[in-house]
């Protein structure tokens, strides 16, 4: 095999994911391509979080039944589904390889024979550090510090397929960030499933992102994503302590009422999480917060809906990913009794939708009038006489008519805004100003 072709689905670990196996696979001395009619070998990165990410997973690796068929292309599932199905995978698609994403170390060794990763191999976990990662361009690159989870949230099922936490040496982190930075990254984002739980070397998480500020040329930096119980007062005062950090948090509080988190095994009450998030907004008045909303989760009321909407509206989040209940195999919650009736988990989350548009709308058409520092990603994908561009505060700043590169940080004026993005000229000559 000489050529590959990536396919990736899920969250940002995922994403990073994919360009270490890009990595890994070159050094091999396989060649990335475009598209899957010109690979000989298919790879599709999973997620599993909810039951549509695995729907049309299966769906895709079908869709490539003929291509292997005709071409002997190869099909390898990596990623939470293989980790999670593991031989059984073989059975239900048309697979070649099933590789977990702890294991993408031994990719080159797997590729040799039809087979899962080995159980002597599965008690290896690493972050591929011999390997180089191939970044995907742009303006934001992916630095992973950590890997799992040890929370186990009842409806969570990360700590199955990723395993337990596991910090990644703070050593190799620095190093990631400074070659990122080397090759042009003016942003750089930490991933962990729960970056408030880093230790390594003697560094717990705010100590990791102060010493960050003896890296040059890192322009800006964010992190997720952070669990509410374990945001500490030492990570709210690196706000302002250390330069690179952008104003903006995501910090997913999932329901608003005390009997639903206490059934999550969240670890805070509302009560917890809004002193939080005051705690935040007395640091920095003007932060961006976005969130997670499960909605429908087994036992959830109406009255615990209620709490989820009155709390949406108290605490304005700038915008937040909401989602209905989806019970995962292996899962807690997965048993839980009493199921939510779909048409009614359907109704909930379109409240809260419509609740958080109203507030993301509110708060967007407050920034008209004002000037602000945008870091421009390039031209858009809707309309190339476009160019998107991003606030420190994570709003989505778009520039009519501008041919801005991408990578330039420019200050403008913002002139309207429709839906989730922001209009804006460019007006060098005045000073920005933060808008949450």
């Amino acid at each position: 095999m000489k050529s590959f072709y990536i396919e990736t689905y899920g969250c940002q670990m995922n994403l990073s994911d994919s360009e270490s196996i890009a990595g890994i696979l070159e050094s091999a001395g396989m060649q990335a391509v475009a598209a899957p009619e010109e690979a000989d070998l298919i790879i599709i990165n999973t997620c599993t979080v909810r039951e549509s990410a695995v729907s049309r997973v299966r769906a895709q690796i079908s869709r490539f039944k003929p291509m292997r068929a005709k071409r002997k292309v190869k099909i390898a599932v990596a990623g939470c589904l293989a980790q999670q199905e593991k031989e059984a995978l073989f059975k239900s698609l048309p697979v070649d390889y099933v590789i977990g994403p702890d294991h993408y170390a031994f990719l080159t060794e797997l590729l040799k024979e039809k087979r899962a990763c080995r159980a002597e191999e599965a008690s290896r976990r690493d972050f591929y550090s011999e390997f180089p990662r191939k970044r995907k361009k742009g303006v934001n690159t992916w630095v992973p510090i950590m890997r799992g989870c040890d929370n186990f949230c009842s409806y969570c099922i990360v700590p199955v397929v990723r395993g337990r936490e596991m910090s990644r040496p703070a050593e190799d982190v620095f190093r990631d960030i400074e070659e990122a930075v080397g090759e042009g990254f003016p942003e750089i984002t930490l991933l962990g499933q729960n970056v408030n739980s880093y230790r390594n070397g003697g560094l717990d998480f705010p100590a990791l992102l102060r010493k960050t500020i003896e890296i040059r040329g890192l322009k800006r930096l964010r992190f997720m994503t952070s669990h509410p119980k374990d945001l500490s007062d030492s990570l709210i005062r690196c706000y302002g302590e250390v330069p690179a950090l952008c104003e903006f948090l995501h910090l997913p509080v999932q329901s608003g009422s005390n009997s639903v988190l206490a059934r999550m095994n969240r670890g805070y009450t509302r009560e917890s999480y809004l002193t939080v998030v005051d705690k935040l907004r007395k640091r920095v008045p003007d932060m961006a917060l976005s969130t997670d909303i499960l909605c429908g989760f087994p036992g959830e009321t109406e009255q615990d809906h209620t709490a989820t909407l009155a709390l949406v509206k108290e605490v304005e989040f700038d915008s937040a990913f909401m989602f209905v209940f989806s019970p995962r195999t292996g899962t807690a919650a997965a048993g839980m009794e009493p199921q939510v009736e779909r048409g009614v988990k359907v109704a909930r989350v379109k409240e809260v939708i419509a609740a958080q548009m109203e507030i993301t709308g509110r708060k967007n058409r407050a920034c008209i009038g004002r000037t602000m520092e945008v870091l421009v990603e390039g031209p858009s994908p809707r309309d190339p006489a476009e160019v998107t561009s991003r606030t420190r505060t994570f709003k989505n700043v778009i520039l009519q008519g501008n041919k801005t590169p991408a990578g330039a940080f420019l200050n403008v004026k913002i002139t309207g805004s429709s839906g989730w993005a922001l209009q804006g000229e460019p007006c060098e000559r005045e000073r920005s100003k933060p808008c949450g």
